[in-house]
């Protein structure tokens, strides 16, 4: 056992959101990666055991005294063995990985993962793991698998290792420094409390439509009420639908993207934020989540753990912006906040709270976005396949996530939703508006937001 840490803001987001609920399971990320080609399970079990080496997010252990949890690195841990699954059906196989997605990951209790190998009901073989948000989020598991499957192939064929991955506990250390650094943190704190104010604030624009908050108003007998409480720990049952872009649409859109040098996350939230502005009398100003992976650098992107955190974006898109203005200002005050990286979310969001006096539950963002960059082309001799499980509860009303297919190139996205609040109709729309607007700005980008608007009717 190694020295102990204090969490980093990322980890204190997903911490944060057991507040929000009773059902531990929406801390943690289940996903599988499978390859069209065969596999011997035993040697990937040598390969895992590498990788533990390697990758030390996987040696990474928590313990809670009080209400406070630190962290620790393990210094050797390894895996003797791994139950290796066979399913016939897709049906078969998506109810076992769907129950496990459900059932918690203890992180405080020493169970920070969990992982199967199984022969997929396609003839694919793969690996499913279960890991806790606190261990890696995302582009974290991404960074696993890759690395896995370079350590599994490096073996089988008898060759040197992949590049050594960098520490995550590194990061941690320099992580803290950066947030002890009181100069910075001031510069932060006022940058923000003059984003606040200068945007001032908003009103929540539901993907469900004005209903919500109109019952709330009437409720509390408020007409002027801009913030509904939203947050439930008990109405927070969760249902997952899949949606893809046409694979010709999604070339056109990443190919628009790099030319343009603009991130999808931006294009696809103006055109989410497009379609919630129609449902809510055409409103030009709300909030929505990104969730940022802070993985910029080379360096990041060989590390594993969780970096991410969210970023509150509030815009003001007028009618008379092209498409190609409002992106601008999409990819502006993206820019802005990736400055300030360093300063926390839960402290932005206290802040935030704080000056609109809001209670724990209240929250203007109805909508987070998270894109995974899962690289189409990393691999050219098999196929391979990404997917995510749906986690049976969740915190925020949507959760949409976004990634290249890796057999197709087309863009899938992944709507998690409470349907207590949200109906597939309401997703249904948010997803045919989102492609609609996207592939008419891409076309056209001098078309104005207006003409957006019109085009929804």
């Amino acid at each position: 056992m190694g020295k102990f840490y204090d969490l980093i803001p990322s980890q204190d987001t997903m911490y944060l959101m057991q507040k929000y609920t009773f059902h531990k399971q929406i801390v943690q990320i289940p996903t599988s990666f499978t390859v069209d080609m065969d596999v011997d399970f035993n040697t990937l079990t040598k390969a895992l055991n590498i990788e533990i080496e390697r990758n030390d997010s996987m040696r990474l252990r928590f313990r809670k005294e009080g209400k406070k949890v630190s962290q620790y690195f393990l210094d050797s841990y390894r895996i003797d063995s791994v139950k290796v699954l066979s399913f016939k059906t897709e049906e078969e196989q998506e109810k076992f990985f769907t129950k496990d997605a459900q059932t918690p990951v203890r992180f405080l209790k020493d169970e920070c993962y969990r992982i199967y190998f199984f022969n997929a009901f396609n003839g694919y073989k793969g690996i499913y793991i279960n890991t806790s948000h606190m261990v890696m989020d995302a582009v974290g598991i991404l960074v696993f698998f890759l690395d896995l499957l370079g350590v599994y192939r490096a073996l089988k064929n008898g060759e040197a290792l992949p590049e050594p991955l960098l520490k995550y506990e590194d990061y941690i250390i320099k992580e803290h420094e950066r947030c002890s650094n009181e100069k910075r943190f001031e510069k932060d704190k006022k940058f923000y409390d003059e984003y606040f104010r200068s945007c001032g604030e908003p009103t929540y624009s539901g993907v469900h439509g004005p209903a919500f908050l109109e019952k709330e108003r009437k409720k509390k007998k408020d007409p002027d009420l801009k913030i509904p409480s939203a947050y439930s720990p008990l109405l927070d049952k969760a249902a997952v639908i899949g949606k893809k872009v046409d694979t010709a649409l999604s070339k056109k859109i990443l190919e628009f993207c790099k030319e343009r040098s603009v991130a999808p996350e931006s294009l696809m939230l103006l055109a989410m934020r497009t379609h919630l502005s129609a449902l809510h009398e055409r409103d030009p100003f709300g909030m929505q989540l990104l969730m940022c992976s802070k993985r910029i650098t080379y360096k990041d992107m060989k590390t594993g753990g969780c970096m991410a955190q969210p970023l509150q974006v509030l815009t003001r898109i007028e009618e008379n912006m092209t498409f190609s203005e409002a992106l601008d200002e999409f990819l502006r005050t993206r820019t802005s906040l990736y400055r300030h990286l360093t300063y926390p979310y839960t402290t932005a969001r206290d802040q935030f709270r704080e000056m609109y006096n809001y209670s724990l539950i209240q929250g203007p963002a109805s909508l987070m976005f998270s894109w995974i960059p899962v690289p189409v082309n990393e691999f050219t001799d098999f196929k391979f396949d990404f997917k995510t499980y749906n986690l049976g509860r969740y915190f925020s009303p949507l959760y949409a996530i976004c990634y290249p297919d890796p057999q197709t190139g087309a863009l899938a996205l992944h709507y998690m939703y409470r349907e207590k609040l949200i109906t597939p109709a309401d997703l249904e729309a948010l997803h045919k508006n989102t492609v609609k607007i996207i592939e008419k700005g891409i076309e056209n980008p001098d078309i104005t937001i207006g003409e957006l608007l019109d085009s929804l009717k």
